[in-house]
Formats: C-alpha cells, sequence, structure tokens
C-alpha cells in the first residue's frame, strides 16, 4: 500500500468515531419516538448502516491497491523465465552407468569394468587390478574407488605422452 494510507489511519478512525457517535445519537432519537413494537427495526436499521459503512471503505481501500489486482500480460512478460539446463546425452549416460555400477556389482562387472579396461588399454598400458566389491547385497565399488581407478588410468595416460 502507498504510504500515504499508512499514515491516515488516526484521521479515519477519529472519523469514524464521530460518524458512529451521530448514528448512535440518531438511533437513540428514533428509538425513543417510534412506537414499542418498531424498535427493533430502528436497532437493525443502525447495525446494517454500520456494517454496510464498513464494508464499503474497506472495499475501496482494496480496490486501489495495485498489490491485489492480478498481474497483466506486459508484467508477466517482464519476468524473466529460468533457464531450464540440458545436459549432454553422452554425460548422462554415463552418470546412470556410474550410478547403476555403484549400486550393483554385476553391472560393474559385465559393463563397467571391460570399457574401463579398453580405456586403459588404449592409452597403453595394463589395466589396473580389479577392486574389491561392497560386501553388502551385491553393490559395487564405492565412487571412490571408481574415481581412484579413472584417475590412475588418465594420470598414466598423461605420463605415456
Amino acid at each position: 500500500m502507498p504510504q500515504a494510507r499508512d499514515r491516515q489511519w488516526p484521521s479515519i478512525v477519529a472519523g469514524y468515531a464521530v460518524l458512529f457517535a451521530l448514528l448512535a445519537a440518531a438511533t437513540s432519537f428514533l428509538y425513543d419516538t417510534v412506537a414499542p413494537p418498531n424498535r427493533p427495526i430502528v436497532i437493525r436499521l443502525a447495525a446494517v448502516a454500520v456494517v454496510g459503512i464498513l464494508l464499503i471503505h474497506i472495499w475501496r481501500h482494496f480496490r486501489g491497491d495495485s498489490r491485489w489486482d492480478p498481474a497483466s500480460l506486459f508484467e508477466n512478460a517482464l519476468i524473466r523465465q529460468p533457464v531450464i539446463p540440458k545436459l549432454d546425452p553422452a554425460f548422462i549416460k554415463l552418470r546412470d552407468e556410474l550410478a547403476n555400477a555403484r549400486w550393483s556389482r554385476s553391472y560393474f562387472d559385465k559393463v563397467l569394468w571391460p570399457r574401463l579396461c579398453t580405456l586403459a588399454q588404449s592409452q597403453g598400458h595394463i589395466a589396473a587390478p580389479m577392486p574389491p566389491g561392497r560386501s553388502r547385497f551385491g553393490r559395487g565399488p564405492s565412487f571412490r574407488i571408481i574415481s581412484g581407478l579413472l584417475s590412475r588410468i588418465g594420470a598414466q595416460g598423461t605420463d605415456k605422452r
């Protein structure tokens, strides 16, 4: 809300206090002058007037506030949309193979280990010894062991050149 609205609340409260005092005086005058069977109608009309005045004020207050309005198409177009990252399919395949090799010893033995041996031979040295497998539930070697194997193959490959 604008700052001007924040500073207006004391005058608004004072204005409503005066308005309700005048309404109470008029209601009490009408209550005394009306016949007894019609007195509840006077009280109900005064209550309706109070609630109606408050609702009109609240409605006008929030109607003018732009924060309550939905954003326009132009404002939505100004908001920068997040860029969806696109990963290389080869990277995704390698990431999935490493995850599968870690969770399954048979996948490591039948898929990843032969590829590591081929990579080591293409670098010009003999393959490293087969790493020990995890003992729990047939899981493959950890990421640390696989990383060590890859760094050994890469280090030996750079030494040859």
